[in-house]
């Protein structure tokens, strides 16, 4: 989606793309804040980055975390498969507008807008070679209000959480950050650009159908089982049924999920020759 509208808009669409992203960040630091406060959980660093993650577990992450408390975290990642998958597509640039806009906009967002993110290096940058996250949340930059919902220490009445909360996990949990990402950007490409907007969008999500067919071919080449909706379902994010999916009912509105079907489930579909789900 990116790549299209950056090649049919270059600045306009490139402006498009860091809106859809921050929104996506901003929607994700809201969820989980509400999450929190639905738990009675502080609304903090150490919070934000261990209560409940959003983002599934991933062990080929290489990281070393140097100082993770409610004011802060300060961390180094050695490896990330997402700057790898960026590099592989000769898509850094993609990779480099998701790192400037997201990180700020989700932190920032979920601490009220008093995150402080610097993003010192970042994998996406040909000259660094790892990324440098410091996120700070200090007390004293809270109006009064605040300090009680983000910090135990001003809280003497506060009893802890009221339940635990788990974390995403697999597909479910990677399907729900693809729809935001999905829905956000292409609100954002309309918002800005028009219809035109949207039909890059629609654009990229052909291609990504096609990309979608060779994984899958290659995955059950590897598996040594036969390519069917069945499979589709065991190895791809997605559901095969999208109207098995609950999220289209808030984030495919305004021809959002009819976008989806049309341009990416109907090319992939027939791309691997299955009948789509009817069930």
């Amino acid at each position: 989606m990116g790549q299209a509208l950056l090649e049919q808009f270059c600045l306009e669409g490139e402006r498009a793309l860091r809106e859809g992203t921050r929104r996506f960040g901003r929607d994700r630091g809201e969820t989980l804040r509400k999450k929190h406060l639905g738990a009675n959980v502080k609304v903090n660093m150490l919070s934000l980055f261990t209560v409940g993650p959003d983002l599934p577990p991933d062990p080929r992450y290489k990281k070393e975390r140097i100082s993770l408390n409610p004011q802060e975290r300060v961390s180094r990642t050695d490896y990330c498969p997402m700057a790898d998958l960026w590099k592989e597509y000769g898509a850094q640039d993609i990779g480099r507008i998701y790192c400037e806009e997201f990180h700020s906009a989700c932190y920032g967002h979920y601490a009220y807008g008093y995150t402080k993110v610097n993003l010192a290096k970042t994998l996406t940058q040909p000259e660094d070679q790892w990324c440098a996250f410091n996120v700070f949340l200090r007390p004293e930059n809270l109006p009064e209000e605040l300090k009680p919902v983000c910090f135990a220490e001003y809280d003497p009445d506060y009893s802890g959480p009221a339940r635990e909360l788990p974390g995403a996990y697999g597909k479910s949990g990677f399907a729900t950050l693809f729809l935001k990402l999905y829905a956000h950007i292409a609100a954002a490409a309309l918002d800005q650009l028009g219809e035109p907007g949207m039909q890059a969008v629609c654009q990229g999500l052909e291609r990504m159908a096609q990309d979608g067919a060779q994984r899958l071919r290659k995955a059950a080449q590897e598996q040594h089982e036969p390519l069917t909706l069945e499979f589709f379902a065991r190895n791809y994010p997605l559901e095969a049924d999208p109207d098995r999916e609950p999220m289209w009912e808030e984030y495919g509105t305004n021809g959002r999920k009819e976008a989806m079907v049309r341009h990416f489930y109907g090319p992939l579909f027939q791309e691997l020759g299955l009948v789509p789900c009817t069930c």
